[in-house]
């Protein structure tokens, strides 16, 4: 399949803006080193919280054309990114960054967020509707420290997904040059949407 015709096959709207924090997209700030915004008492009573803008990014170590991605959650954590191919010979497949999405400080326990993904798994095959699922996962966020280098979404095989915070690998899970391990406890395994799917699919009868 020519470029072009893959391109084509990947034509939608871009979803919705990438919430208020979309709108920062020309600050400096999203080196994750300047805070954004001062939020209300975080949870636990652990004081003020502040909600620092981090650019977003991806991984793709799956045979799959990753069309888009995005993520939903507490204080800010809304955002997301697209089109990345599937995984080299040599290493995995990333977009470029993409501004910007709330980090907040000081990381809390539990905090989960929803992540939605839309995939092709027969990225050169000219049939516009084959291929096409939408998949869905809760995941829980890794700790991570203070000095932070932007959010992370790491698609793995069998529909499998990771997502952190870069922060230097702080606690031992947040490291960027190892793909994360099969027994890593912040790995998830995706749920395919058969209503967003059919929608999806839908779309380019």
């Amino acid at each position: 399949m020519t470029t072009n015709g893959w391109s084509r096959k990947r034509a939608r709207p871009w979803f919705a803006a990438l919430m208020m924090l979309g709108a920062l997209s020309a600050l400096s700030a999203c080196s994750g080193d300047s805070p954004l915004d001062l939020s209300d008492t975080a949870p636990g009573g652990a004081g003020k919280e502040q909600i620092y803008p981090g650019g977003v990014f991806a991984l793709n170590y799956s045979p799959n054309y990753i069309h888009s991605f995005r993520v939903t959650g507490p204080r800010g954590m809304n955002g997301g990114g697209s089109n990345m191919s599937p995984s080299y010979k040599d290493g995995p497949a990333e977009p470029g960054e993409v501004c910007c999405i709330g980090i907040p400080q000081p990381w809390q326990p539990n905090t989960k967020l929803e992540i939605e993904w839309e995939l092709d798994r027969s990225p050169y095959d000219n049939n516009l509707q084959n291929g096409l699922e939408v998949m869905r996962a809760t995941v829980t966020i890794p700790e991570y420290g203070p000095k932070t280098s932007g959010f992370w979404a790491i698609f793995l095989p069998r529909d499998r997904v990771k997502v952190m915070v870069g922060d230097g690998n702080a606690n031992g899970h947040n490291d960027l040059n190892i793909r994360p391990a099969d027994d890593d406890p912040f790995v998830v395994q995706g749920v395919h949407d058969d209503a967003q799917t059919k929608e999806l699919r839908e779309r380019y009868r």
